[in-house]
């Protein structure tokens, strides 16, 4: 069993209804099962933020994960494996004035 520890930021704490969590986990897990385990444990409304609106195969420009401090977006992100004490963050950048 793994424990990842979360920090979720507006609006995913709208959602998730608090900023910080620790989830446990049968195994060590992807990045992508991760979100897939995400979906079904908040919805589909917190699924959506994550994807680009126009083209769902593409991250949100608007979104940052950031694991244990070290935010990256690459071709293998997806496939990031999360181990036991992980920290995960979900920011959701806004622009405005």
């Amino acid at each position: 069993m793994i424990s990842l520890k979360f920090r979720f930021e507006p609006p995913f704490n709208e959602i998730t209804k608090s900023t910080n969590q620790t989830l446990h986990f049968d195994k060590e897990l992807s990045l992508n099962e991760l979100l897939e385990q995400l979906k079904v444990r908040y919805g589909e409304t917190f699924y959506e933020l994550l994807w680009d609106k126009k083209n769902k195969s593409d991250f949100s420009s608007f979104l940052s994960i950031i694991i244990n401090g070290k935010s990256y977006r690459d071709e293998n992100f997806l496939n990031t494996i999360l181990r036991d004490g992980d920290d995960i963050a979900f920011l959701y950048l806004y622009f405005g004035g």
